[in-house]
């Protein structure tokens, strides 16, 4: 059932979903839940999709298969990491950890790979397509934390570190991607063939990839019977936020919940691909709109954003 009504109405409708299912509800939430944070969605009104209409992400083969490949991946994300670092949780973030801390919400799956609800304090996070603050060695899989292969991407490449470091100094904002890689600053001298990635640390045969889900990968076997098993235990209620469901990864998951008999509540603004199943409450509007007013309703208050 689709609905557009008014504001008055969402947050009474929310507010009656969160009660009626307290403990027994499963977030589901996509990029639109990071938007307000600074991170762009794909499909948004706003969404690098529409925005940059020939944007295309890296695909899992490309990266695996070529060089030139992960040094043009590298370059952009090492540019993007720090905008992607400096994010701050909003309001949802902060909404759905004290919806949690008050057992309401039991667990979040996140399509997204920010670590923002760990940062706003949520407890119970499952990522379904990985994080970017890891690699992970597609040989040995030998981990390393994203910080230190930045010291080292720096090492290797003082004339990206120097334009790393004119961007923060001057304040100004390269334009970040949903998948924290930037488009490289027009008429930048360097060129992202030149840039260079050290192989793994552990095997020294192997190179790292960021420890995420590309386009064309599967998601890991365990991370998958996971979040199953998440949106189909009994008793139980799913409740989506922020994403169109365009990927199977995440429709899949709404429509076992659906299978299994459990209440559903969407909130998007746009349409998403699991709109018409019957039975389905969809609100269309944006999170931030909706979700910290409910806190206001249920007498909770959103823990405190850390500096």
């Amino acid at each position: 059932m689709f609905v557009r009504r008014t504001e008055d109405y969402v947050v009474n409708a929310l507010k009656r979903f969160l009660e009626r299912n307290r403990g027994q509800i499963t977030a589901l939430t996509g990029a639109g839940v990071s938007t307000d944070s600074g991170i762009p969605d794909y499909r948004g009104p706003q969404g690098t999709y529409v925005v940059s209409g020939n944007y295309r992400p890296i695909l899992f083969q490309e990266f695996i298969q070529a060089h030139q490949t992960r040094q043009r991946y590298w370059a952009r994300s090492y540019l993007g990491y720090t905008p992607l670092r400096q994010a701050k949780p909003n309001t949802t973030h902060r909404a759905l950890a004290s919806l949690e801390g008050h057992e309401f919400v039991r667990q979040v799956i996140t399509q997204n790979v920010d670590s923002l609800h760990q940062a706003a304090g949520s407890q119970q996070v499952l990522e379904l397509h990985g994080t970017l603050a890891t690699i992970a060695c597609q040989h040995c899989q030998h981990q390393l934390d994203r910080t230190v292969w930045q010291g080292l991407l720096s090492e290797q490449n003082p004339d990206w570190y120097q334009v790393l470091q004119t961007y923060t100094a001057s304040g100004k904002q390269l334009k970040l991607n949903p998948d924290g890689d930037v488009d490289l600053p027009h008429g930048m001298p360097l060129h992202y063939l030149d840039f260079q990635y050290p192989g793994c640390l552990a095997c020294n045969s192997g190179f790292y990839k960021p420890s995420v889900v590309f386009f064309g990968e599967n998601i890991p076997t365990a991370q998958k019977a996971l979040a199953i098993t998440a949106v189909t235990q009994s008793p139980g209620a799913l409740w989506v936020m922020g994403s169109s469901l365009a990927t199977y990864s995440a429709f899949g998951l709404v429509k076992r919940a659906h299978d299994a008999g459990h209440p559903i509540l969407i909130i998007n603004h746009g349409p998403t691909r699991a709109d018409d199943l019957p039975g389905v409450l969809k609100l269309s509007c944006y999170t931030r709109d909706v979700v910290p007013q409910v806190l206001h309703e249920l007498r909770l208050t959103a823990p405190p954003i850390t500096p």
